[in-house]
């Protein structure tokens, strides 16, 4: 239910780099600061360079004009898929073989979501679990964006049963998400 090694590398650099280009232009971080002492920093710096970048969608085109000549055609589609993105609150329904089962609070949309390097029960005991994230496309996948936030809800059984129902009537009709256009 991961992303292969390969993949969580390359999202996790193209990504980070990103982050890093967001701080130097919206002043987060110190003009001398290299990446290498980026990476290291607080994980909420870097959360604050993830908050600008998702309000300022305009940043990613500048970024890829910026570094043009050194960017990868897959690490090109990797930036235009944060302009697809869905900001939303979910509900990590269930872990399954190859993926999570996300419903989107607003519109009770299904998305089968790959997890980044862990898989979603490392970090949840129990699902279904309430998180705040961003979905993106990766490789006709759909990912997070390596952050989010969970809430501690308590789902009951009837509300468990319930979105078990929706579920399954969305796996008959074909209505689970598995890639974002």
């Amino acid at each position: 239910m991961t992303l292969t090694d390969k993949e969580y590398k390359e999202f996790l650099k193209t990504h980070l780099d990103l982050l890093f280009y967001v701080g130097h232009k919206k002043n987060i971080l110190p003009k001398d600061l290299n990446l290498k002492k980026f990476l290291n920093l607080d994980f909420q710096i870097k959360f604050k360079c993830r908050e600008l970048l998702l309000e300022n969608e305009d940043i990613v085109d500048e970024y890829i004009a910026s570094n043009f000549n050194h960017l990868t055609t897959d690490q090109i589609e990797i930036l235009l898929g944060f302009k697809k993105k869905i900001r939303s609150n979910f509900i990590i329904f269930k872990c399954l073989i190859n993926d999570a089962i996300f419903i989107d609070t607003k519109d009770n949309k299904f998305y089968a979501v790959k997890a980044l390097g862990d898989s979603f029960d490392t970090f949840f005991d129990n699902f279904p679990v309430n998180i705040s994230t961003t979905l993106i496309p990766f490789k006709d996948k759909i990912i997070y964006d390596g952050f989010m936030q969970s809430s501690s809800v308590y789902y009951g059984r009837n509300m468990t049963q319930k979105m078990n129902e929706d579920y399954e009537e969305a796996k008959r009709n074909n209505e689970i998400l598995t890639s974002l256009k």
